[in-house]
């Protein structure tokens, strides 16, 4: 407690202090300088001031305080989102506490990738399938987002992949290398609004079996179409393989940390298996906009998606081949009456997608007999409205509602005899309503209450092991939140208080083969704070340094509400995988040159490992700093070299738990200490007027 009354301390006195009428001038100029960044949560344009929706941001600038192997780093300093990588190439990425949903990739947030759906209809999310390199900001909305985004109470995550300058021709490459067989080689070739790049990551990996080796190649683009329409296309395909090392019990971490899962008398371990992952994912989508008139405006998003995937694992070999095509179209229209000025976006948003799925005896990572054939079809549809207005420009208010529904067809043709089910999530109806009131110009006070809908995805209906489990419904949740912002040029923060109630929480089980499976949990309550403070302590640009100072943290109790397992009752327990209090804190220095230095401090508090709340993690305290060095060479070669370090302090460290892991094996060790270092050459030409 002592730790977070010191944070939320210097967070009030940061926020709510006094600059005198000195400063009161420039923090009027900063609040219109922010302006200029775009909010684009819940299809509003807004300032971060005065957007309804709670988000954070990650920049071009926020990506690279960090080493370029991962987004993990930069999106754990937003408080309240959490982004984990168990092994190298196997993420985990979590919005308010839905970690305890995820056993690998993603599940209950929804992804959108320049507009266009990128998680597929069954809610799955192959984050791990793009390289780093092709993602340039991330616009990250916590709390239901269902009113407007469709399925998932976790939160919604809004990626871009445009160029930084339409206006500049650029040759590029990069090459990044590190402990642990770390390297990795991008390449980009952009003209004009046209990009394309080609990025390769490869690493031995700390434990034994967790080497990974992806390759994957982007293409975005931009083109009018006609005087009024814009044609963006978005083309992706990746190979990514990696090993999956699996978790090992405290006794084998205190041994050697570095141990995959090791064999039992009944089971294989993971290195006799071969256990990874194999997957080929190929994606083209494009979003069309066409300016129907100086009110109205259209969009249209598509996509189709192709993937093979293999998974080796230690009871069996699974191979999948999926396919999936979705939409997205939105109609809206801003108008203005006298003072109030209105935004009315409706649309739909609908997914399909066919999964074949085959099972087969592992024998040392070669199928074998045929275990199980099995194909699902997934189908969903959500239809939206939401009007938006502005009143006396200081006030914005927000009223969305949509419907949902979401279906699965189960067909098992092996082993006989032939059987098909299938599960319908019935209809139901998500509010959200929010205000937003600005205050003194810099001063914003928001509230909003909003619903969340987030049915079971496919694997979850359909675990490792095979069959259909028809009876996990569908988590349904609430979530209130009040919070207070400050825009100024020397001090900008934000705090935000939210109560969240989920009903049939799923979570996840393992058998003694390490197979899992879902339950419904029953209720749970989330409460938090969250905040982010930014101090710009010199900031002019003549100066020959400028230093930035910031704080963001997070403070939490998630409790089961009703949760009966078995004959234990296990309501009021706290839900395992969340730390009550976490932290980020970091010093930017900019000096002349080209020269920057980046120091970052992390700490997360300890947490429970099961939900019957007997084992617990360590905390851990991690420093990482970067420094780089910037150059142009004349009018068109540039460079840039770096060098970054990471220092880990804590009893027990995993960069991601094994929740209520059958035999305890909870752990999946990571590096307490690492190195990179990178070089990064580019020639620009030609640059077009516009």
């Amino acid at each position: 407690m002592f730790k977070i009354s010191i944070t939320g301390a210097l967070a009030a006195f940061i926020i709510f202090h006094d600059s005198g009428p000195a400063l009161a001038q420039s923090d009027s100029l900063q609040a219109r300088e922010l302006r200029e960044v775009t909010v684009h949560a819940f299809e509003s344009e807004k300032d971060p001031l005065t957007t309804t929706a709670t988000v954070g941001m990650l920049t071009p600038r926020s990506l690279g305080r960090f080493p370029n192997y991962t987004w993990a780093n930069a999106v754990n300093t937003i408080p309240g989102v959490r982004m984990e990588e168990r092994s190298p190439g196997s993420y985990r990425f979590s919005v308010r506490g839905s970690l305890i949903r995820s056993p690998f990739g993603v599940r209950n947030v929804k992804f959108y990738w320049n507009g266009i759906p990128f998680t597929d209809a069954s809610g799955n999310t192959p984050l791990n399938s793009v390289d780093f390199g092709a993602i340039q900001s991330m616009e990250v909305i916590k709390g239901p987002g269902s009113s407007i985004y469709g399925a998932g109470t976790g939160g919604v995550v809004l990626m871009q992949s445009r160029p930084d300058n339409p206006i500049q021709n650029r040759v590029e490459q990069s090459a990044s290398f590190g402990k642990y067989g770390f390297q990795s080689r991008n390449s980009t070739l952009q003209i004009g609004d046209i990009s394309i790049q080609y990025g390769h990551s490869e690493q031995d990996g700390y434990r034994a079996q967790s080497g990974m080796v992806r390759d994957a190649i982007r293409f975005t683009s931009s083109s009018n179409i006609g005087e009024k329409g814009t044609l963006s296309l978005l083309g992706m395909y990746s190979d990514l393989y990696y090993q999956t090392p699996g978790g090992i019990n405290l006794a084998q971490y205190q041994a050697d940390p570095k141990l995959a899962r090791q064999p039992t008398p009944t089971v294989p371990g993971s290195e006799a298996q071969k256990a990874a992952i194999y997957t080929r994912l190929a994606l083209l989508g494009g979003n069309y906009v066409l300016q129907l008139s100086d009110k109205w405006t259209q969009s249209t998003a598509l996509y189709l998606t192709f993937t093979d995937f293999a998974n080796p694992f230690i009871s069996n070999f699974e191979k999948r081949d999926e396919n999936g095509i979705g939409g997205r179209n939105i109609w809206q229209n801003k108008s203005e009456f006298g003072n109030v000025k209105t935004n009315w976006t409706s649309g739909f948003e609908w997914q399909y997608g066919k999964s074949a799925q085959r099972n087969y005896d592992n024998k040392g990572g070669v199928a074998d007999k045929q275990q199980t054939v099995e194909d699902i079809r997934t189908a969903n549809l959500s239809v939206f409205s939401q009007l938006e207005a502005t009143l006396l420009t200081d006030l914005t208010v927000s009223a969305g509602l949509s419907y949902n529904t979401s279906k699965y067809k189960y067909e098992r043709y092996f082993p006989l005899p032939f059987n098909e089910d299938q599960k319908t999530f019935d209809g139901i109806f998500i509010p959200r309503f929010a205000a937003n009131k600005v205050i003194a110009g810099n001063w914003s006070v928001t509230a909003s209450y909003s619903g969340g809908f987030s049915p079971p995805t496919l694997q979850e209906v359909r675990p490792s092991a095979g069959g259909f489990r028809k009876d996990l419904e569908a988590e349904k949740g609430f979530n209130t939140e009040v919070g207070i912002r400050k825009a100024g040029k020397v001090i900008s923060g934000e705090i935000s208080l939210y109560h969240f109630g989920l009903r049939n929480a799923i979570v996840r089980r393992l058998d003694e083969a390490g197979a899992e499976y879902f339950i419904n949990a029953g209720k749970t309550k989330q409460r938090g704070v969250e905040w982010t403070v930014n101090w710009d302590i010199l900031s002019n640009p003549q100066l020959p340094v400028i230093l930035k100072l910031w704080n963001t943290g997070t403070y939490t109790k998630y409790t089961y509400e009703e949760f009966q397992q078995a004959d234990v009752d296990l309501s009021g327990k706290l839900i395992p995988g969340i730390p009550r209090f976490s932290q980020s804190t970091g010093l930017d220095v900019l000096l002349r040159y080209g020269i920057s230095a980046f120091l970052t401090y992390q700490h997360g508090d300890s947490f429970y490992l099961n939900d019957a709340n007997t084992v617990k993690n360590t905390s851990y305290n991690q420093w990482m700093a970067r420094v780089s060095w910037k150059k142009s060479w004349g009018q068109h070669f540039y460079s840039e070299l770096s060098a970054s370090a990471e220092k880990v302090n804590a009893g027990i460290y995993s960069l991601g738990y094994d929740l209520n892991a059958f035999g305890n094996r909870y752990y999946n060790s990571a590096p307490k200490n690492n190195l990179w270092a990178g070089v990064k050459i580019g020639w620009e030409w030609q640059k077009n007027n516009r």
